[in-house]
């Protein structure tokens, strides 16, 4: 289990001037990464998990899931893009939360990048989101539920090899140390 979840993961960083600017930068990343979207409106993929997964692996699960909370409102405010409701909040620290819980300060593996993937993809994009979206929109669960499964389930590996292979990347250059992030 040790090479699966990370440690110190608990750990929130201290607050200071590079803090705040690379978590700036990266909720400006998040918000432009989850307004491009490709596909139909009813069912729109975005490159959110992208940055998701950098505010993981960077800051952990605690400060991670603030700057996907932070990011939510961000997006509903200032661009307002859909309905907003305040349980969707829970959502978005959730899935930033997750990805710090397995990315954490360490090298980044498949077997973690998997088990983040599936669990934001499956009870909480899948379930909780489409839940969500039924209480909001007044719409039957099941509808949306069946529509958002077929898209979740393409998406899972297509995240993961992206996640893989951005993160592969940045490591091998020495990106997170170079900055001592």
């Amino acid at each position: 289990m040790n090479h699966i979840i990370s440690k110190n993961i608990f750990q929130v960083p201290k607050l200071d001037a590079k803090l705040i600017s690379v978590s700036a930068l990266l909720l400006a990343m998040d918000v432009i990464f989850y307004k491009i979207s490709i596909g139909p409106a009813f069912a729109p993929v975005t490159f959110g998990f992208i940055s998701m997964a950098l505010m993981g692996y960077i800051y952990g699960p605690i400060w991670g899931g603030v700057l996907e909370m932070i990011s939510n409102i961000l997006c509903f405010t200032v661009f307002g893009s859909g309905s907003f409701q305040i349980a969707f909040l829970i959502a978005a620290f959730l899935g930033g939360f997750i990805n710090g819980v397995f990315l954490y300060r360490k090298k980044v593996n498949v077997f973690s990048v998997i088990l983040a993937q599936l669990i934001i993809m499956i009870p909480i994009s899948l379930l909780l989101n489409s839940w969500l979206m039924s209480i909001l929109f007044n719409t039957n669960f099941q509808v949306i539920f069946w529509n958002r499964l077929f898209r979740n389930i393409a998406l899972i590996p297509i995240q993961i090899i992206i996640i893989m292979v951005i993160f592969t990347a940045l490591e091998r250059r020495n990106v997170f140390k170079s900055l001592k992030l």
